[in-house]
């Protein structure tokens, strides 16, 4: 992960989620592994890892499931109990945190939407 941009994009999150392990974070180009996974962003609590499809997407597109897969880390952080069924409080609080950290970010940053 050497791109500043992204970097800083990550400081910012975990100022906003206030999480205190480090996740390794893998940003990957493959569409292949987005089929496996069924998903675009994926967080594996065994490891501390998370995974997200940069592909063709745009920056906040992926930034925003960055972002999602962060609250999860947080979340485990806490010890909170992961449910990723669609609905679940878990996946309620990801899925609404990632927006307003996009929200903010993307104001200062208006580059991530070209």
């Amino acid at each position: 992960m050497q791109d500043p941009a992204l970097i800083e994009f990550v400081l910012f999150c975990k100022s906003k989620l206030g999480y205190k392990h480090r996740a390794i974070i893998k940003i990957s180009d493959d569409h292949e592994q987005a089929k496996q996974y069924k998903s675009m962003g994926a967080f594996f609590p065994d490891g501390n890892e998370i995974w997200i499809l940069r592909g063709k997407r745009v920056r906040a597109d992926w930034y925003r499931s960055l972002a999602h897969e962060l609250v999860h880390h947080m979340q485990r952080d806490r010890g909170d109990q992961l449910d990723g069924e669609t609905g679940s409080d878990c996946e309620n609080e990801a899925n609404g945190q990632a927006g307003a950290i996009l929200r903010e970010w993307g104001a200062d940053h208006p580059e991530i939407f070209e």
